[in-house]
């Protein structure tokens, strides 16, 4: 179990120094704003008060730590402390390439053209596979997030739906800033690619999942499952074939998302719980199509 945690703690780090080192090196210098804090700190980076630019670092800490504050009130301490440590780290690994790298557009100036086009596929890919790596191993790295994850629990719109309303106010913004139709395209490409590619390498796709849960603990396992994700499910009564022991089934269907935290979830609540999984291909109800 320990090792276990170690592993994923590993790659979640990996993850979001992967997430980072795309948006700092390709996307912050070519000025392309995809959305969440960090497009953000790509908008305040263009201005200078009393002759220094606003660090990204400083940006992306701040906005995190308002976001955090909101999320503590909006989803409690369980939530707050499960985006504490990417809200920290994120902006952590942005200062120490801003500490150590004299020359922040040293990579993208390495190809001689086309330098909005190699910054935007490769920021894409690395943020991409780093934010995927994230997610798939239950990680989160906070800001905007936190925004979607309460308009989605408390106002019940879809995670479609807060996307679009977040980070496309934020995509907007930096159109109107720098009325550049070129990189306004650009940011609505990268930002479909790298969603794309953190949707294979998270969940492998956007199709629902249903989890059918074999446990002695099916009191632990459903309330963890209600206080965890806000999904309903249904139980079932079971006995073992081989054993003959009384147990129960229960039946979870849940967005893509949110699987491999489900996953965590369900582990933690007992360890020895038979768990499979079945890609569903609609889910039609209360918290899918009808949020």
């Amino acid at each position: 179990m320990i090792k276990n945690k170690v592993t994923e703690m590993i790659w979640i780090i990996l993850g979001i120094i992967l997430m980072n080192f795309g948006f700092f090196y390709f996307l912050l210098p070519i000025k392309l704003v995809t959305g969440g804090v960090s497009g953000v700190a790509v908008i305040l980076y263009q201005f200078e008060i009393g002759g220094f630019r606003i660090l990204t670092s400083y940006t992306i800490l701040a906005l995190n730590a308002v976001f955090l504050l909101i999320g503590y009130l909006f989803m409690g301490k369980s939530y707050f402390l499960k985006t504490l440590f990417g809200s920290i780290f994120s902006p952590v690994v942005v200062f120490l390439f801003e500490f150590f790298s004299d020359d922040p557009t040293w990579f993208i100036n390495q190809f001689s053209q086309n330098h909005l086009l190699i910054g935007s596929i490769i920021g894409a890919l690395s943020i991409g596979f780093g934010l995927g790596t994230v997610f798939r191993y239950g990680g989160s790295t906070g800001g905007i997030d936190v925004l979607q994850n309460i308009l989605h629990k408390k106002f019940h719109l879809s995670y479609n739906t807060s996307f679009l309303v977040t980070d496309g106010v934020i995509v907007l913004a930096g159109f109107i800033l720098f009325r550049d139709i070129e990189l306004f395209f650009f940011s609505i490409v990268t930002v479909f690619i790298f969603s794309r590619i953190i949707d294979n390498i998270s969940v492998q796709g956007r199709a629902g999942s249903t989890l059918f849960i074999i446990t002695e603990k099916d009191e632990e396992v459903k309330n963890a499952i209600y206080d965890s994700i806000d999904r309903g499910l249904t139980v079932v009564n079971a006995k073992g074939g081989y054993s003959g022991t009384d147990k129960k089934l229960l039946i979870c269907v849940i967005a893509t998302r949110e699987l491999n935290f489900t996953k965590h979830v369900v582990e933690n609540a007992d360890p020895e719980a038979f768990t499979f999984i079945a890609q569903t291909k609609e889910a039609v109800g209360r918290g899918f199509s009808k949020d």
